[in-house]
């Protein structure tokens, strides 16, 4: 099970970095058509729905290798129960919020589905479709906040906690070199 979600959250990371090259085309594209008197169409529509997308989709990915911003200055000082205690609350409250947001955002996305909706650019495009990318991140987001709970439920130690202590003794490593 951890290689399948292991491999699930990477392929998230994967996605999002896709999406954010496909940005980096488009406006590109934009900016050699206009030197060439090319109007490329759409490109702020779909630049912005892969921004959603990639958003989205990195949730995951940057959770489990502990690049999230998290504001530690409080829970730092307080002594190692109370913080594990705080952590998992943290976590579960999160995790609740992710899993509501992912119901919601998928629910949206098959609402936009059933009834076809198609959007207003100068390409229609129906909006199931690039609604499902960020349905997608924050499902895969839910499951690794889900991981994390059940590890910090456990008494283990979660991914982003792992990969500060990770990054921690590479430093540790490299200045002693």
């Amino acid at each position: 099970m951890r290689k399948f979600l292991d491999r699930l959250y990477n392929f998230s990371g994967a996605l999002a970095a896709a999406g954010i090259v496909g940005i980096t085309l488009l406006i590109l594209a934009q900016i050699l058509g206009r030197w060439m008197g090319i109007i490329v169409p759409s490109v702020e529509d779909f630049s912005g729905y892969l921004l959603a997308g990639s958003s989205l989709l990195g949730l995951a990915y940057t959770l489990r290798h502990g690049v999230h911003i998290r504001v530690n200055l409080v829970t730092q000082l307080l002594p190692p129960s109370v913080r594990r205690v705080s952590e998992t609350v943290a976590l579960a409250i999160a995790a609740a919020l992710s899993v509501w947001m992912a119901w919601y955002f998928a629910h949206l996305t098959l609402e936009s589905y059933q009834f076809g909706e198609i959007s207003y650019g100068y390409i229609p495009v129906y909006l199931w479709i690039p609604q499902l990318f960020p349905a997608l991140g924050l499902i895969i987001f839910s499951i690794a906040l889900l991981d994390d709970l059940v590890v910090a439920l456990r008494g283990g130690k979660t991914s982003y906690l792992l990969a500060e202590e990770a990054e921690a003794a590479e430093i540790n490593m490299e200045e002693r070199l």
